[in-house]
């Protein structure tokens, strides 16, 4: 093998021996990005995850404040209705505090039944006859009148009673309201953050599949460089190995050449010839 060829041979099977160690860190580098992908899809779905419940729960959150928004309007509805009930029971009532002034109704009672005792036993006037049916016609009236000043009373101390619970209940749905907005809050809040740390998440894997795309771009790049050195060694090795076997082929027709000469010469001087030497002796030259 001619020096240069040798030459060119070493420094082709250096380049293809840094191409390949070049090439076994790309592969090693692709592997680690892969790597890091798949824990970056894991991230990015456990985050998601997390965003789906988040969001879940703050639906169920505006479904609730719906709802409490709608219980409020209707319980205010209910006080304004039950306090325009009370405002006209207390004019009605007005016309009964007399009655409420004059005793209970067991005192009316007593005496109503004192005064028809009377009026059934007792041998009375025409006048004073007269006199104890209107007292008994009067007391009939008052104790119908104190029983539905009562009865009206009653009423105004149920319905300030329902009115007291209903803005209890208000009450209640204010701090719900309240607590609800500080949850829905904290919701959001929580939601924008994991949104943005998805899409970070996203950032960055994409800029890893740049990464790996530009890698692999590298490996085939790498793999053509290869197969061109490759080729062009297949080539010179072809080159070698024909320019050898020519020398070998020219070698052998000298050696060949010689010994028929050599063979000739003794057949000429009638010298004792072997088969193989006589053969040659007498074989005719190619043209």
């Amino acid at each position: 093998m001619q020096s240069k060829d040798s030459g060119e041979l070493e420094t082709i099977g250096q380049k293809i021996s840094s191409l390949l160690t070049y090439r076994s860190g790309l592969i090693k580098e692709i592997k680690n990005l892969h790597s890091k992908r798949r824990d970056l899809g894991g991230e990015i779905k456990n985050l998601s995850e997390k965003i789906r419940g988040t969001r879940e729960s703050l639906n169920r959150g505006y479904n609730v404040f719906k709802d409490t928004r709608i219980v409020r309007s209707e319980t205010l509805s209910k006080i304004r209705e039950i306090r325009m009930k009370i405002r006209a029971i207390e004019e009605d009532l007005k016309k009964f505090e007399y009655n409420f002034s004059q005793g209970n109704s067991d005192t009316i009672a007593e005496k109503l039944k004192a005064t028809d005792w009377k009026l059934q036993t007792e041998k009375l006037t025409r006048d004073e006859e007269k006199q104890l049916v209107e007292m008994v016609k009067d007391l009939e009236l008052k104790l119908r009148l104190w029983k539905k000043a009562y009865a009206t009373r009653q009423e105004l101390y149920n319905l300030r009673g329902k009115m007291g619970k209903l803005k209890e209940k208000l009450d209640d749905i204010a701090v719900s309201k309240e607590e609800a907005d500080i949850d829905l809050q904290a919701g959001k809040e929580r939601l924008a953050s994991d949104l943005k740390a998805r899409d970070q998440l996203f950032s960055e894997m994409e800029e890893l599949n740049e990464d790996i795309s530009e890698l692999e771009r590298a490996i085939t790049k790498t793999d053509e460089q290869l197969e061109e050195l490759r080729q062009k060694r297949h080539v010179i090795l072809t080159d070698v190995r024909q320019k050898e076997l020519a020398l070998v082929k020219n070698k052998e027709n000298e050696l060949l050449k010689k010994a028929k000469g050599a063979a000739k010469e003794k057949l000429a001087k009638g010298e004792k010839l072997t088969f193989e030497e006589l053969k040659l002796a007498l074989e005719e030259e190619p043209e």
